[in-house]
């Protein structure tokens, strides 16, 4: 109690001794109570924007930013201001990702009661396709003691559905394949990957229109009296069964050795890229191939079968080059971007960093995979597949880091823009070819419950997001009627647009008490806008400034003002106090 006294003491006196965030204190000895007048102090203080619209600029794409956080039940549709749009209350949470798709449908991978021993993070186990008013028009469960989805899916311009999905494979197996025996987790089993291409049928069934196995498509080089046996390095087209070792470092790998973490679709191409987060690498699969030939080394287009077209991030894997020459480290996302945008073609990865050399930050990449005249993959002379390096578009410079150790995703945008989703802060912010930042948003929740303006949070990781124009086409015949923003106590999403600076003149604006009145201490300010907002962003009145030095202001309910002075691209604002 006497260091509370100690500090209310203290915090009191200077209170009185110095005029703090620009309130002024001339009416203290009005107040009858002074605890309460305290506390509203002390929460004006810490009252600052930390959740929602953290900055918005002209040059930010008009459109709707969807997301699902990890660790709620919840889909979200906002937009620029972060008003909410569309909310979808699936009572599951995501196992992890979630897309609104051009037909207006959203596609989400979800977690129903778990049926065999997958212990991640990351487990899905449903997929379900649900309308804009919430209604399931199909779902499908992938959740048997044997096999598993997990973290993505992806829908196909067919209608049908791509997902990951590990199955189990036993010591015996694993052995025969060649892996180390004293490399098999302690269960005797570890979790192969496999793609499943689904066909939905009515509204809970599937048809496997085909299929991959990693099982398939392995080299070794422990034992020659097992099958795969070969020289590694002669074989990128394979994966070494014998990475990760048990006690690596990567995510989960005493049984889950591959962790496969995203997925996408190249319609023009026939052909799946993965990403494949324990050996740090992207993959390139054929899926022209019939369910025969993707589980041999012919067959398809490309005359590979199912085996490795190309790879690219860690060449090491293949022990085409040194550990020292990796490039990705625990990335995650990783899409083609789609046709008639900017890079159209080439393919965007969220590099997380995880494990970097030196300090852990992330990066958003651009691969260009090199091709041949008839648009095959090759190795280079030095025994890669290139390039050397991937063209960074964003994070590589000093005044541009940030990190996220895990989730997180990168999407090209129709004016040329890149939305990035820093996933384990819960932060997605768009940037422009510039690497400006012109919108960002902290996702306001914890879990599902929404946090307080003014306040930190966490436990708002996502896994992915994306932002949709105004035209886009799943938005046709839909309702985009904004409501209010997600958090408690929101502001207007106008009070903080980057672009704009504080003047840099000398002049200051206050709050008198006495006269109820914003002043001036120049009075030649001309062209520009004196606007007052309560706490919930509401512009509550407005001066044109004619060089007067002081704008009387009607009468308000008690509480905290925010006045801000505007003018082009310049601003400057105060928060003042009514009694």
């Amino acid at each position: 109690m006497a260091s509370i006294c100690r500090v209310y003491y203290a915090i009191t006196r200077f209170v009185y001794l110095h005029p703090i965030n620009n309130i002024s204190f001339l009416y203290l000895h009005k107040m009858k109570n002074i605890v309460t007048l305290l506390l509203v102090l002390v929460s004006s203080l810490i009252y600052s924007q930390t959740v929602g619209v953290l900055s918005k600029t002209d040059d930010a794409l008009s459109g709707y930013t969807f997301f699902s956080p990890f660790s709620g039940t919840k889909a979200y549709m906002v937009d620029n201001c972060g008003n909410l749009i569309n909310e979808w209350d699936r009572g599951t949470r995501p196992g992890l990702a979630a897309y609104f798709l051009d037909n207006g449908l959203m596609l989400r991978t979800y977690k129903p009661a778990l049926n065999g021993p997958f212990t991640s993070a990351s487990n899905a186990g449903g997929l379900e396709l649900v309308d804009w008013d919430n209604n399931t028009t199909w779902s499908y469960e992938i959740n048997s003691a044997e096999q598993l989805s997990h973290h993505d899916a992806v829908m196909m311009t067919n209608g049908n559905i791509l997902v990951l999905t590990w199955e189990l494979t036993y010591r015996e197996e694993l052995e025969s394949l060649g892996r180390d025996p004293d490399e098999i987790a302690n269960e005797n089993f570890m979790w192969s990957e496999k793609i499943l291409e689904l066909q939905p049928v009515g509204t809970n069934e599937a048809n496997i229109i085909w299929q991959w196995h990693i099982n398939d498509h392995y080299i070794q080089d422990f034992d020659n009296t097992k099958a795969g046996f070969g020289v590694v390095s002669d074989h990128p087209e394979l994966f070494n069964i014998n990475l990760p070792e048990l006690n690596s470092s990567n995510s989960n790998a005493t049984r889950d050795w591959n962790h496969f973490n995203a997925i996408d679709y190249n319609e023009a191409l026939d052909q799946i890229i993965l990403s494949v987060r324990n050996s740090d690498e992207v993959w390139i699969l054929d899926h022209s191939t019939t369910i025969e030939e993707a589980s041999s080394h012919e067959g398809g287009i490309y005359g590979r079968g199912g085996d490795i077209l190309y790879r690219w991030g860690n060449a090491s894997a293949y022990q085409g080059a040194p550990v020292s020459d990796q490039q990705l480290f625990g990335q995650h996302g990783v899409n083609w971007i789609r046709s008639g945008l900017q890079d159209e073609g080439q393919i965007m990865i969220f590099n997380n960093g995880n494990g970097k050399p030196g300090a852990d930050f992330s990066q958003v990449e651009l691969l260009n995979p090199p091709q041949d005249s008839l648009g095959f993959y090759y190795i280079e002379s030095n025994g890669t597949f290139g390039p050397i390096e991937a063209n960074t578009t964003y994070g590589d410079k000093l005044s541009e880091r940030f990190y996220s150790a895990y989730l997180s995703n990168a999407q090209r945008l129709p004016n040329g823009n890149t939305l990035i989703n820093a996933g384990s802060p819960g932060r997605i912010f768009e940037v422009t070819t510039n690497d400006e930042i012109v919108w960002e948003y902290e996702i306001p929740l914890s879990g599902d419950a929404p946090a307080t303006q003014g306040q930190s949070v966490n436990n708002n990781g996502n896994f992915r997001a994306y932002k949709f124009p105004n035209d886009f086409a799943g938005f046709d015949g839909i309702d985009l009627t904004p409501g209010l923003p997600i958090e408690n106590n929101p502001l207007d999403c106008e009070l903080n647009v980057t672009t704009e600076d504080e003047f840099n003149s000398e002049f200051r604006i206050w709050y008198d008490a006495v006269s109820n009145s914003i002043r001036f201490d120049e009075v030649d300010i001309l062209d520009a806008r004196l606007e007052v907002f309560d706490l919930q962003g509401r512009l509550v009145t407005w001066f044109k400034l004619d060089g007067q030095s002081a704008y009387q202001l009607p009468t308000f309910s008690k509480g905290i003002y925010v006045s801000r002075v505007i003018s082009k691209d310049k601003f400057q604002s105060i928060k003042f106090l009514v009694d």
